[in-house]
């Protein structure tokens, strides 16, 4: 290794204690986005009524909007100039915004349900009040991660204890949620009643989670407070004008690089995302869970991320990181084929589904952990990939962009949410699935179960093309540092 390659890894090296202090950020994120992407599909149709091409519609437009804003958001903050920064005054307000419209999206007034018009417009609006705030958070903060850490190594860490933050907080909030918030009770029968069910339920789960997703937003801006001011280095002296935005936007979607990362977070989410929503009535119509097996088979998905997140450090430590995301994806494939021939197609005749044993809940619990452990991989090392890019830019430009290239990265990722989120509600009234009836028929439920099992797989692996030949590495990185100092 050259001399300067020596002082330039030991200046990009961030500490741990810098590196904890942001991701405590996104404890914030994940409650905002996993809280809705894990219940409010189905507290909008099972509890409420709503049809689900409705409520899929209402989700998928307010997220569409959100990825439409974010490119106007990376260029504003990167072109900020203010005495706090140009990351942190949009994080402190764009935070505080988040978990009030967030606790709005449980407490829908009682006379509005019943009426489907008024149930979906209320979803739509305070949805794009809360996608909006979320980008006014995220966008600078994503950007804020870009400079805190500069190395090839470095920032698939911060990517990696970040995405692992994510999953702690959403292992306590999502799969502890249905031991927490939806625990299940009895009638006066004694028959169980499902807790995701109760309308109360929900919004004790809103108001505990607002208030959690609250003290991670202002913690975060408080302990990288330091940060604030090294934030406005280099800056555009540019006045903030439409025409500078188009031009910063057309030079970013014309990097080639970067559009190869977008495509494949893009193609790879939709997958994940239809997993994600599908997965939840698996276990509430295919197998009937309880809450504690919920807990458990939820739970594991959100440890399998967070072992994959935490792995990620290790393995761009031994390969390049195009090669640990085809290893990624190969895990997730083998998870859901795993899942359709145990449980779809049975090959072993046991029909768990209907006759559960010792053995059910087990299995299903580790393969959906082995399917999040391979996107647990991908999205953080996405991340860091898409920063390697953003620091080619401005090596080559002198321009620093990295709220444009966080934009559109989180652009790409909410897009393909917003399309899952609308396929999704379309795949489940393909199946036959039925809004507000105690129970599914079980051909609608193993319908819906299958789906879940074999989609994110076939769309991962279609991401993949998007690596062929993928020219970044470990050696170009090294070279451009050389050059920088």
């Amino acid at each position: 290794m050259s001399d300067t390659s020596i002082v330039y890894n030991q200046r990009s090296k961030s500490s741990l204690k810098d590196i904890w202090s942001y991701s405590i950020g996104e404890g914030a994120t994940s409650i905002a986005m996993n809280g809705v992407n894990n219940f409010a599909l189905l507290f909008y149709t099972q509890v409420l009524g709503l049809n689900a091409a409705l409520a899929g519609l209402a989700l998928s437009i307010s997220v569409l909007w959100d990825a439409i804003s974010d490119p106007v958001m990376g260029y504003v903050t990167d072109n900020t100039t203010s005495r706090y920064g140009r990351r942190h005054i949009y994080m402190f307000f764009g935070g505080i915004l988040l978990a009030v419209s967030f606790l709005a999206l449980w407490t829908v007034p009682d006379s509005f349900s019943g009426n489907s018009t008024i149930l979906f417009g209320y979803l739509l609006v305070v949805n794009l009040i809360m996608r909006t705030s979320l980008t006014v958070f995220v966008v600078p903060y994503t950007a804020l991660g870009f400079e805190i850490c500069k190395g090839y190594e470095s920032r698939a860490k911060l990517q990696s204890v970040r995405s692992f933050l994510n999953m702690c907080v959403n292992f306590v909030f999502g799969a502890l949620a249905w031991s927490i918030f939806f625990k299940d009770s009895v009638d006066a029968s004694g028959a169980r009643i499902d807790g995701t069910k109760m309308p109360g339920n929900f919004l004790v789960m809103g108001i505990t989670l607002s208030v959690f997703a609250l003290i991670m937003i202002l913690l975060c801006v408080y302990l990288t407070r330091a940060f604030a001011s090294t934030s406005n280095d280099n800056q555009s002296k540019n006045a903030m004008s439409i025409k500078e935005f188009m031009v910063s936007t057309k030079s970013i979607l014309s990097d080639r690089l970067a559009i190869r990362i977008f495509a494949l977070l893009f193609v790879g989410q939709i997958g994940v995302m239809l997993t994600a929503q599908l997965q939840v009535f698996a276990y509430v119509d295919f197998l009937n869970l309880s809450s504690g097996d919920k807990t458990l088979v939820h739970g594991s998905t959100m440890v399998g991320f967070a072992i994959g997140a935490l792995a990620v450090t290790k393995l761009v430590n031994w390969l390049e990181k195009q090669s640990v995301i085809l290893f990624a994806v190969a895990a997730s494939t083998l998870a859901g084929i795993g899942m359709y021939l145990v449980f779809s197609a049975d090959i072993f005749n046991l029909d768990l589904a209907n006759n559960q044993t010792a053995f059910t809940v087990p299995s299903f619990a580790f393969f959906q952990g082995l399917f999040w452990f391979g996107w647990g991989i991908v999205m953080p090392l996405s991340t860091s990939m898409i920063a390697d890019v953003s620091a080619i830019s401005e090596a080559k430009t002198g321009q620093v962009k990295d709220g444009g290239y966080s934009a559109m990265f989180s652009f790409a990722l909410k897009a393909s949410t917003s399309f899952a989120l609308l396929f999704c509600g379309g795949l489940l009234a393909m199946n036959g699935y039925v809004e507000g009836v105690p129970e599914q028929t079980a051909e609608v439920a193993k319908q819906v179960a299958t789906t879940s099992f074999l989609v994110g797989p076939f769309f991962m692996i279609l991401a993949t093309v998007f690596l062929y030949k993928y020219p970044v590495n470990r050696a170009v990185m090294a070279k451009l540092n050389d050059e920088s100092i």
